[in-house]
């Protein structure tokens, strides 16, 4: 893993999700790096949404469509009043998707996995 391979494998994560429900994203995070463990780092970044689908309906939506590109998903907190749809490595890969309250915003949390530090580059490739 390097930081282009990091910046794709969170690229592919989140067009699928979304792609699968919601519009009018908007970036509360810039993707960009931060440390992960001593010596490396992954690539994070958050958005906020309008959902286009009804909670359960996004849920399982999101899933399917992290599923089709590859990532295994589970379900966070499942029984409680705020599930989130979530996917991880053993490598540090991390996604996090929320509806917490019907037709409010929605909430999407990515990092890469973990890769050796290096110097962040300055332009996009």
């Amino acid at each position: 893993m390097n930081s282009q391979a990091a910046r794709e494998q969170v690229r592919v994560a989140v067009e699928a999700v979304q792609s699968a429900t919601g519009a009018e994203w908007e970036s509360v995070t810039d993707l960009g790096p931060i440390g992960c463990s001593p010596g490396l780092e992954q690539m994070v970044a958050t958005w906020k949404g309008v959902a286009t689908a009804d909670r359960d309906a996004a849920y399982a939506e999101v899933r399917e469509a992290l599923e089709e590109v590859g990532f295994s998903t589970h379900m966070i907190a499942a029984s409680s009043k705020t599930p989130s749809v979530g996917s991880q490595t053993g490598d540090g890969f991390g996604l996090a998707f929320s509806y917490p309250i019907e037709r409010g915003p929605i909430y999407l949390s990515v990092g890469s996995d973990c890769f050796p530090l290096e110097e962040w580059p300055d332009e996009e490739d």
